[in-house]
């Protein structure tokens, strides 16, 4: 059965997003419905905003969270390389990223050694 072209007019302009079910919006965002980035965007933002800030190499991302403002992102950094690597000297940041993806602000909140665990 053929759809009516003005039906798809209709759910695309009620939904704000085409009916490819992509999550794809008529502004070509690709963003959530409450207009937040969704959360791999916001894990590649905060990698991206702390490397350049902080001049370290991105290791690795340890958590994700969405919060009132956005997202909290934990980001593991390499601060000190030393060879062998099991001696690089790691430091865990908490990043804050607003609705847009932008830097609200960011805390180290440990430094630590590869392979040791906190009890250690």
């Amino acid at each position: 059965m053929a759809r009516d072209r003005s039906t798809d007019q209709q759910e695309e302009d009620v939904n704000g997003r085409s009916d490819s079910g992509r999550g794809d919006r008529k502004d070509g965002s690709h963003g959530s419905r409450n207009g937040a980035i969704p959360g791999p965007d916001a894990v590649r933002m905060a990698k991206e905003q702390l490397a350049e800030l902080t001049g370290h190499r991105v290791d690795s991302v340890s958590g994700l969270s969405r919060s009132e403002d956005g997202w909290d992102v934990t980001v593991e950094l390499v601060e000190l390389e030393r060879i062998p690597p099991t001696t690089n000297v790691l430091g865990s940041y908490e990043v804050q990223l607003d609705e847009e993806g932008t830097l609200l602000g960011y805390d180290r909140i440990r430094r630590y050694h590869p392979g040791r665990t906190d009890d250690e």
